[in-house]
């Protein structure tokens, strides 16, 4: 999820920088590499620190699993259906209807949804 959100940021900044190289007459090579590394540092930056600020939203994709130790990439995919911060509990609906209460362990890796350790599961009865 952050890979994502990382490779979109660096092709932003590179397209900013070579834009400016190609429209400013004074603008020189070293002034493109300049602004280049500027934009991949800042890339980094908010990609690190994004999902802290921004936390869970309602409709986002989690990982459901019901032990910390589990990774969140072998946990039950579902959407959050109330937003939260990191150590709040929130409710998740299961792609089998079923919905879920748990605490938020962590956010997003970089290529997993944010991890949610279920404390109470509510099974739809048929």
């Amino acid at each position: 999820m952050r890979l994502m959100l990382f490779i979109k940021l660096i092709l932003v900044s590179l397209c900013l920088a070579l834009l400016a190289f190609g429209l400013i007459p004074d603008w020189t090579l070293i002034n493109t590499l300049k602004i280049m590394a500027l934009g991949i540092v800042l890339s980094v930056a908010i990609t690190a620190f994004y999902p802290e600020i921004r936390g869970i939203k309602t409709g986002d994709t989690v990982a459901v699993v019901s032990d910390s130790a589990i990774s969140s990439l072998i946990g039950r995919l579902g959407v959050a259906a109330a937003g939260g911060k990191k150590n709040q509990q929130i409710k998740i609906t299961l792609q089998n209807g079923n919905e879920v209460t748990g605490v938020i362990e962590s956010y997003t890796g970089i290529i997993s949804p944010p991890k949610i350790r279920v404390i109470y599961e509510e099974r739809m009865v048929e």
